[in-house]
């Protein structure tokens, strides 16, 4: 597993970035310079083991074969499509790389898992390859189908079915519009016609014309259209009467003129046309020079320009008569010089004779009327003719040829397997010689079997079969080829088609085509060109394929109709039901709190329509149910009205829903709330009484209505009286009113069951039911006569839709001669381009927006004009809309009122206006207008447009819409992904379609694709899995020059920064030391949080706050240094390792009282500044490096002017610095941490400074000795004798043990805050001036150091062992054994193992053993790279 496996698996996308970006940068600098010379002893173009970091390999495997690529791709994470862009820009990815276990490609595991923005960001290169088959001959698209429900036709129908054609268009068969070929295939429009009116509905104006059928010839093609009569368009070289009256090339498909049948099936000939009519007729027309049109052609004196006087041309469909008269026909088929048709029993022909068609050729050369084949005794499923033969596909799924006066059985071949081998067939290979179809191109002839298996053969001509010496052999020439064979069931044919030259063409059950054409190979001729299967891009779903003789190709592509929209929700009379006033007070009592109208309107929850309603035990009918439960209601508003003794408290002093008249009954005790509009809209006499005053009486049953005054009425609100009848009477009348439903309760079963509660009020069924007549006869309600004339229930004919319409309209004609009127407007819906008039009990019934507002007394209040009316501005809508919008309110439209949009002039027009009327009606809150227009919308979507559609309904929120158009999607994606129609759609829309799509593929696949077996395997095993240490995830950490590293040194910036070539000119920098870019101290506040937070190696926390006694601790890393390197090069870390280990050793020390701790002692200005880190002596040794700064304890170090890169100083704090001689290059040992010295690989020079002995020093705790070796100078390169060369004596000295100040007896020892603060402070990065040939080198001899000190604790472990072994006497244990020391070990460096050639650098013997210690504890000691 690499490490941008594990990055991506952690989710830490700065750090996969960064490792990207170091990879591509290393790319470009190995691109950048291998073109560079190589002289001078250095060779550009050659990598170098140890200077040079190798490339991260983009395409490694993990241990199950995936690359990072197939993860991010598999990955349904919001996050994963960024991983894979990340991936995609490397230069090295390989797209098409294949996994190991499944062959699938990132293309495959994207679809598979339903990764749409993943599969459109991979479809956008252009190396993709999405032919790319797994092992089991998958694509990746057919993969993605195999995953849902629909992708595949299940039918053969072609109601819906589109016409696709391509290839060559040399006699105008394609028919589009022009004669240039067609490389894929193009959707042939077939247009309805021109003289549509505007007022037909918009079915027959916008939907598409498709097609049922199509037949393709050398020179003309016809099609079979959905329309009802005259449904036959053809085009093709007009000449010669194939395409009815007229001469001329038609490009374009054209209806046939003069035909008016309903024409069912089709056969074309070279140069005439069969049809064959709904009613079973025969039709044909075109040239007649073979007499294949079934008739004699009576050719007037002047052919009309149709073609040569003396060839008899029918340019006219006429009818086949003679033996076909009185028959039904099934089918027809036609080849250039003869025609066929069948019935249910037999077979007939007709046309030039060569043997083929099932009479004597000698005997009947020429046949004019049809002839029944007597050769063909039993029924035909399928008939197919050429020029030498005719094919019959019996009832019993076999095959007979009739060719040259012969016929015979033509025997399809099986699997062969040797007799001894018993061979197991699956079910659809049990009969694998069954035949359904059979098809031609002039001789050749194709065979379908039922398991999708597709056979060729050949005819022999009848001069070839003749030649034969015996007859029965040519009956043996025969031989079927099987050329598709079935390896699935989705690759099983559906549908075969022949062309010319032996190409074929086939569409499969998935609905794909295959096309087989010559393919010429590498190094071949024309002449020797394969026959070959390609797939046809940008088409799917198709069920027919045709071809012609000429290289044309079409193929049926059946549309995809995702289920329709249902639209739910109420009638306007349903909605008015909700308002009824006298009916708040029990919706009070039933629900506890006041309910304020501003959800469901204060509807009454016993008074439900929903169709849910559970029926009670003995099985009622639902509106018998709803009936009982109205009149209890009905009887209960009496009952408390009784109760109370007056009604004006039943409402709180103010009336529900708006009401504006009471309805009493009787006395004052029996009032009831009502709307005047709704009175006088439902019936002509109230409306007179309302608005004249003027009573009304009906004498027969002494029942009288009149207005009361407001003498006789103590309320503000004007009163309705009624006399002669019952309260009960009256509220079932009002309930009439409201719902267009009474409550029947004369039925037998309504009576009974509220029987104790009439008898209470002292009302009886019978009483009622003759109160309602009269009340019915009185008020001129017909409708509710006639309800009441039955014994039992009986629903009226709906009579609110009309009634508020008829209100509606003439409310537009308000003005102030109606503003007393009983049905006047109360509200004033200002538009931006005209008023609307419209009533408040109708538009708080119908919308909750309305509905919000009007029970809302603080808004309304100081909105009622002088006039009585409130003015709602909508100037942001138009009458264009909205005109639809109020039709549904106060009209009760329904679909009917998008049947006819004359304002509409294409497809585009409609559907944008419908998005029009949607988003109005979404302001409003009209959730069923909501749903009608997505009903219509959802009819007119296609491949084309569904992308658009699909934004738009996003937008306003209409989710019926987006689930059926992203069902569409879903099942159309290969189409839409191949022809790149999903790359402009938005980031959010298509996460949203693949979540969708991976919900369907769950629902396919519930288990595989879900946990629920993982989840139950976890909770079975719940506390086994407690007790399981699972190892975590681990990031590698890398440093440059580390030991487990050294195969992969950075030579260059891993930030997009270093992007500069190198040039050839290029010179190094002159030798300096090993210096660090600078940095400031300050807080890492743009630390990513997922870049390895706990590592105590490299710690990035905050600045650590100074301990007072203490020394500033020193730091690895700068406070300031950002995780993320984005340029500059990488700083190599000079202080020991500090990890948990050294911590503890340090806690056990600190807790010694007799032993304090010593404490590393770092460099201090005197300004208190951040240290900074030691530097390494020049590589050059022509000069020894001269004190930086003066003898004295407050200097500071020297910088360089202009640059922000700082030389290190050597002096210690509170000492003079050391002498240092001119051929010196020994450091300073008054600091307790060096940086490691790389060795000289020239002669060294001798050192003059005397060595010292000092005191030896206690080493800081758990950080081991402090030993260095130092390395001597080297000559200048600029020198002749700089050549490279290893020096016989010894490069290395090691360095007497160097002091360190002890800390007082009162300081502890360092916090874990201050070593991070000493790592921090010694890793400070400066601006580095070196070249990269200096670098190189650097990086080289820093290797080689390394490489030494691992051989070195290596021998030193096996001397120990070998001095504890041969332990004979004292003093061979107390000397090292120099001689024991091997030098030729097999681990041992390629540099000569260095000796100490001073004997005044070389420590005693005693102290031998002691030294190698404190080296070997030195190398353990050191840390690696950063």
């Amino acid at each position: 597993m690499s490490q941008l496996h594990v990055y991506f698996l952690l989710r830490q996308q700065q750090a996969f970035r960064r490792q990207l970006d170091t990879c591509g940068s290393n790319a470009r600098a190995q691109s950048s310079t291998r073109g560079l010379s190589s002289s001078g002893g250095k060779s550009w173009n050659k990598k170098s083991p140890l200077g040079a970091r190798s490339s991260v390999d983009v395409n490694a495997r993990d241990p199950m074969g995936r690359t990072v690529l197939h993860l991010a791709a598999a990955a349904q994470d919001p996050a994963a499509t960024e991983y894979v862009r990340m991936l995609l820009a490397h230069p090295d990815i390989l797209v098409n790389f294949p996994d190991k276990e499944s062959h699938w490609t990132a293309l495959h595991r994207a679809l598979y898992h339903g990764n749409i923005a993943t599969a459109v960001v991979l479809l956008q290169r252009t190396d993709i390859d999405p032919s790319v088959r797994d092992c089991e001959g998958y694509t990746a698209f057919d993969l993605y189908n195999s995953t849902l429900e629909g992708t595949k036709p299940d039918t053969d129908d072609t109601t819906f079915a589109d016409l696709f054609t391509w290839g060559v268009n040399r006699n105008a068969t394609l028919g589009l519009e022009n004669g240039d070929d067609r490389l894929f295939p193009e959707q042939v429009v077939i247009r309805p016609p021109e003289d549509v009116p505007e007022n037909e509905h918009i079915d027959v104006r916008f939907s598409s014309i498709h097609v049922g059928d199509a037949a393709m010839s050398r020179l003309h093609t016809a099609v079979i259209t959905s329309e009802d009569r005259g449904n036959l368009r053809v085009c093709g070289f007009g000449n010669g009467g194939r395409l009815g009256p007229g001469q001329h090339t038609q490009y374009g498909l054209v209806p046939l003129p003069q035909l008016s049948h309903t024409i069912v099936s089709i056969a074309l000939g070279q140069d005439h046309t069969l049809a064959l009519t709904k009613s079973g007729e025969v039709l044909s027309w075109g040239l007649n020079r073979f007499a294949q049109l079934g008739y004699v052609v009576d050719q007037p004196a002047s052919a009309g320009g149709l073609g040569r006087s003396e060839e008899p041309i029918q340019a006219t469909p006429r009818k086949v008569a003679g033996p076909l008269k009185n028959k039904r026909v099934l089918g027809v088929a036609a080849c250039k010089t003869a025609s066929a048709c069948w019935t249910e029993a037999e077979v007939y022909t007709w046309g030039t004779n060569n043997g083929q068609l099932g009479y004597d050729k000698s005997a009947q050369p020429v046949q004019v009327l049809p002839r029944v084949v007597t050769k063909v005794s039993q029924p035909v499923i399928s008939v197919s003719i050429t020029d030498n033969a005719l094919v019959c596909l019996l009832v019993t799924n076999d095959v007979v040829c009739l060719w040259n006066d012969r016929h015979s059985k033509v025997n399809f071949p099986a699997h062969a397997f040797p007799s001894e081998i018993t061979v197991y067939r699956p079910p659809q290979a049990v009969h694998n010689t069954s035949i359904r179809k059979i098809t031609n191109c002039d001789n050749t002839i194709a065979a379908l079997s039922t398991n999708g298996e597709v056979f060729t053969f050949t005819v022999p001509a009848p001069s070839d079969a003749s030649s034969g010496t015996d007859r029965n052999k040519g009956r043996n020439t025969i031989v079927p080829q099987r050329v598709w064979a079935l390896r699935k069931k989705v690759t099983a044919v559906r549908d075969v088609a022949l062309g010319a030259d032996g190409s074929l063409i086939v569409c499969t059950e998935s609905g794909h085509v295959f096309v087989r054409a010559r393919v010429a190979k590498a190094g071949q001729g024309a002449g020797t060109r394969a026959l070959k299967f390609q797939q046809v891009p940008y088409i799917q779903r198709a069920v027919r394929v045709y071809a012609n003789a000429t290289g044309s190709y079409a193929a049926l592509r059946v549309e995809h109709r995702p289920p329709p929209i249902k639209v739910a929700g109420h009638t306007l009379a349903q909605d008015m039901a909700e308002v009824q006033p006298y009916m708040r007070h029990r919706t009070r009592e039933a629900a506890g709190p006041e309910v304020n109208g501003t959800g469901d309107h204060g509807k009454p929850p016993e008074v439900s329509s929903d169709p849910d309603d559970q029926l009670d035990e003995e099985g009622e009918d639902l509106a018998i149910q709803r009936d009982i439960k109205q009149i209890e209601l009905l009887c209960g508003v009496l009952e408390t009205m009784r109760e109370q003794g007056d009604s004006a408290g039943l409402y709180d002093g103010r009336m529900p829903f708006g009401a504006d008249l009471l309805v009493q009954v009787g006395s004052a005790a029996c009032e009831f709330p009502a709307h005047r509009v709704v009175l006088a809209a439902r019936s002509a006499p109230l409306r007179h009484l309302l608005a004249s005053g003027t009573p009304v009486q009906d004498t027969a049953a002494l029942l009288t209505a009149e207005l009361l005054t407001a003498e006789a009425s103590a309320s503000t609100h004007a009163k309705l009286g009624f006399a002669g009848c019952q309260p009960l009477s009256v509220l079932i009348l009002l309930a009439y009113l409201y719902s267009d439903d009474p409550p029947a309760l004369w039925d037998p079963r309504v009576g009974p069951a509220v029987g104790r509660r009439l008898v209470r009020l002292g009302s009886k069924p019978e009483q009622v039911k003759a109160e309602l007549k009269a009340l019915a006869r009185m008020l001129q309600l017909p409708l509710l006569a006639d309800v009441l004339d039955a014994p039992v229930k009986r629903l009226p004919k709906p009579s609110m839709g009309g009634d508020m319409r008829r209100l509606f309209e003439a409310s537009q004609s308000w003005g102030p001669a109606l503003a007393r009127s009983p049905d006047a407007p109360d509200v004033v819906l200002r538009l931006a381009d005209r008023d609307v008039y419209a009533h408040s009990t109708i538009l708080r019934a119908r919308s909750s927006f309305f509905a919000t507002f009007f029970d809302d007394e603080d808004w309304t209040r100081d909105r009622w004009t002088p006039e009585g009316m409130v003015v709602v501005d909508l100037k942001h809508l138009r009458w264009r809309e909205m005109e639809y919008v109020t039709r549904f309110l106060c009209c009760d439209g329904d679909q009917e009122m998008f049947d006819v949009l004359e304002q509409v002039h294409s497809v585009d027009e409609m559907l944008d206006f419908m998005f029009e009327v949607l988003s109005a009606a979404n302001e409003l809150l009209i959730d069923q207008l909501i749903l009608l227009c997505c009903s219509v919308i959802l009819k007119y979507v296609s491949v084309w447009n569904a992308c658009s559609v699909l934004s738009d309904a996003s937008h306003y929120n209409a989710a019926a819409l987006v689930d059926a158009v992203h069902d569409y999607l879903a099942v159309n994606a290969e189409t839409l992904l191949e022809s790149r129609m999903l790359d402009d759609m938005r980031g959010n829309l298509v996460k949203q379609l693949s979540a969708f799509i991976r919900r369907r593929q769950l629902e396919k696949y519930p288990v595989s694709r879900s946990n629920k077996l993982v989840d139950a395997a976890m909770e079975t095993h719940r506390a086994w899995l407690a007790l399981q240490d699972i190892p975590q995830t681990i990031v590698p950490n890398p440093r440059v020059g580390a030991l487990g590293d050294r195969d992969s040194a950075k030579l260059s910036p891993p930030g997009p920064m270093r992007s500069f070539p190198l040039t050839a000119h290029a010179t190094s920098a002159p030798g300096s030391p090993l210096i660090r870019p600078e940095a400031t101290a300050k807080p890492a506040a743009n630390m990513p949080a997922d870049d390895e937070l706990f590592l105590m190696d490299e710690p990035d926390a905050s600045p650590v706050t100074p301990i007072p006694g203490k020394p500033p601790a020193i730091s690895a890393v700068p406070a300031d240094s950002p995780r993320k390197p984005v340029g500059g090069w990488k700083a190599t870390s000079v202080v020991p390792r500090v990890d948990m280990k050294a911590i503890m050793a340090e806690a056990e020390t600190a807790a010694a009282p007799k032993r304090p701790a010593p404490i590393p002692v770092a460099r201090v200005s005197s300004g208190g500044a951040t240290p900074t880190p030691r530097g390494t002596p020049p590589r050059d040794g022509s000069k020894p490096l001269k004190p930086l700064i003066p003898p004295t304890a407050t200097a500071t170090p020297r910088t360089v002017s202009g640059s922000s890169w700082r030389i290190p100083s050597t002096a210690k704090p509170g000492s003079s610095p050391p002498n240092t001689a001119a051929g010196g290059s020994r450091p300073d040992a008054s600091a307790s941490l060096v940086a490691k010295r790389a060795p000289a690989v020239s002669r060294p020079q001798a050192s003059t400074t005397p060595p010292t002995t000092p005191k030896k020093a206690s080493r800081p705790p758990g950080l081991g000795p402090v030993i260095t070796p130092t390395k001597q100078s080297a000559p200048s390169k600029s020198s002749p004798s700089a050549i490279r060369r290893v020096s016989s004596g010894s490069v290395w000295t090691p360095p007497p043990v160097q002091p360190v100040v002890q800390a007082s007896s009162s300081t502890s020892a360092m916090s874990f805050a201050a070593i991070q603060e000493l790592q921090r402070e010694q890793n400070n990065p400066a601006k580095d001036k070196r070249s990269l040939v200096h670098i190189q080198e650097e990086e080289r001899a820093r290797q080689i150091e390394e490489d030494f000190l691992k051989w070195w604790a290596t021998a030193e472990a096996r001397l120990q062992e070998e001095q504890k072994a041969s332990s004979s006497t004292a003093q061979a244990a107390s000397r090292p054994r120099k001689s024991k020391k091997p030098k030729n070990d097999k681990n041992m460096p390629s540099t000569a193992i260095p000796r100490p050639q001073d004997s005044s650098q070389q420590i005693p013997g005693k102290n031998a053993k002691p030294q190698r210690n404190r080296i070997n504890n030195k190398k353990m000691a050191q840390p690696g790279p950063s």
